[in-house]
């Protein structure tokens, strides 16, 4: 009787999965098939088309926006088994997304990452909660506190330094642990206040299971096997299980010892200056805040903060070794702000007055978008431009391919430093250029990461050359959570 029962339910379930789905798709097919984008095949429309390594369907889209601006369209939509995915093609078109309060939910890839963030995280809750959870966390990002960071921040970048004059020894670096070990160890610190040495510790489990985890997200918005549940829980299940478990462990540990440390006395929760756990326990011990929801919002801040950054300044070592002239100019500038002292700590004066090396990261950035995907998942008919987008689809900003509208950015391939001169950037819409997307729900640490980022490059300039013989497009990308290079990014480390 019991497993009849359990028979009923899972086919009630099934049925239910299948009949939105039907009832989504007669709402949406009378729309969709008016709107601009290749049609695709009966039913799996494009899948066979973004099917291949991670690279492919970011080249299928790249190619696609290309045809549809020749057309004159400033929309693209796409239909992957059903899912149809709409994504602008210009700043006006994002504003147009981004500016509206109809559109603050999140789309449904983020769901995914439920498991590891919580619900109620601000990277993927509702557009109800997310203004509390914004609130909770804007504090950790005032122009106080991030002044307060630089300490922080000098010391891993040095600690970097020290690791890199021994790895250099051993041969060209693989800048991408490196850069993945010292962003992971700032935010980690920045958050919960304690060092892991990630740096040093390139297997550590925690290193791998991010990894894992991340990679199964992409993978399970693009592979549509994954969609099924018993193929998921026989083939891919166990693994991301086993990561979530290793990353749940850390948070754990941390939150646990430092809640016992407040107990006992051994840190002071009424400090200024404090990491993000302990603004957190301030507010759980004024009935604010859920340990559960402490734990979930450090989660949530460490993988907001540390892949896109890491990937971040992978690329903008990649650029800087693959342009030697531009590095040239890069280092020039910076010994000159610091009067030729290659050991001192930076100040938010020194990164102000970095001109030429701030453009240099900004055009690295467009060039190779970080965080390439931002979505927004439609809860009714929405219209974007001339299109009437259908409740049940998802928009897809695709930053890279905002990035590469060669109607906003001629020889779009082409690395250029003053693009980001203050003349051509008042030529563009504001929106053209969305590395931290824009508008509502935009990065809140975007000025957190930046002042990180220009800390690690003033300082490793001044210690070292970079350079490769391979060529700035000599590069593969995999569209994971962040951008990432296939191809590697190791380079030779010269001491200056």
């Amino acid at each position: 009787m019991i497993l009849l029962l359990a028979s009923l339910g899972v086919a009630l379930f099934y049925f239910s999965w299948v009949f939105k789905m039907v009832a989504d798709w007669i709402h949406q097919y009378p729309l969709v098939k008016k709107l601009p984008g290749p049609k695709g095949l009966p039913v799996i429309g494009s899948v066979m088309d973004v099917i291949g390594d991670t690279t492919v369907p970011l080249l299928f889209f790249l190619d696609e926006a290309k045809k549809a601006r020749a057309r004159g369209e400033q929309t693209l939509t796409v239909n992957i088994i059903g899912r149809i995915m709409t994504l602008p093609l210009n700043g006006a078109m994002v504003k147009a997304i981004v500016e509206s309060n109809d559109l603050m939910a999140k789309g449904k890839d983020y769901d995914f990452l439920s498991a590891w963030v919580g619900v109620d995280s601000i990277l993927i809750t509702s557009a109800e909660i997310w203004k509390d959870s914004r609130k909770r966390l804007t504090p950790m990002f005032h122009y106080t506190m991030l002044e307060g960071y630089m300490d922080t921040f000098n010391k891993h970048a040095h600690h970097m330094v020290e690791v890199l004059k021994k790895e250099r020894l051993k041969g060209p670096v693989d800048m991408r642990n490196i850069l993945k070990g010292s962003s992971l160890d700032i935010i980690v610190d920045t958050t919960m206040g304690c060092n892991f040495s990630f740096l040093t510790n390139p297997d550590h489990p925690y290193i791998h299971a991010v990894d894992t985890f991340t990679n199964y997200v992409q993978r399970h918005s693009m592979e549509p096997q994954m969609w099924i549940n018993w193929i998921w829980f026989l083939f891919y299940h166990r693994e991301c299980h086993n990561a979530l478990n290793e990353m749940h462990k850390l948070t754990d540990e941390v939150l646990k010892g430092r809640a016992n440390a407040v107990k006992t006395g051994d840190i002071d929760l009424d400090v200024k200056r404090k990491p993000l756990i302990d603004q957190f326990l301030v507010l759980e011990q004024q009935g604010k805040m859920s340990m559960k929801l402490v734990h979930f919002d450090i989660n949530g801040v460490i993988l907001g903060g540390h892949d896109t950054t890491s990937a971040t300044l992978t690329w903008i070592f990649w650029s800087l070794a693959c342009l030697p002239e531009m590095q040239q100019r890069c280092f020039e500038e910076i010994e000159l702000i610091f009067g030729g002292d290659r050991d001192r700590d930076c100040t938010p004066e020194d990164l102000k007055e970095l001109e030429y090396t701030d453009r240099f990261i900004k055009e690295s950035m467009r060039m190779f978008a970080p965080a390439p995907l931002v979505q927004r998942g439609l809860q009714k008919d929405f219209q974007l431009g001339e299109a009437i987008l259908p409740r049940g689809s998802d928009i897809f900003m695709n930053v890279f391919v905002i990035h590469h509208n060669e109607e906003v950015y001629p020889d779009n391939w082409q690395f250029d430093p003053d693009r980001f001169l203050p003349e051509e950037v008042a030529k563009r819409h504001p929106y053209d250029y969305i590395p931290f997307s824009a508008g509502i729900r935009n990065c809140l640490g975007q000025k957190f990461a930046m002042q990180e980022i220009k800390v690690i490059v003033a300082t490793a300039l001044r210690k070292f050359s970079f350079s490769t013989d391979r060529d700035l497009l000599d590069q593969g990308f995999a569209t994971e959570v962040v951008l990432k290079p296939t191809n590697g990014c190791n380079l030779t480390v010269t001491p200056r």
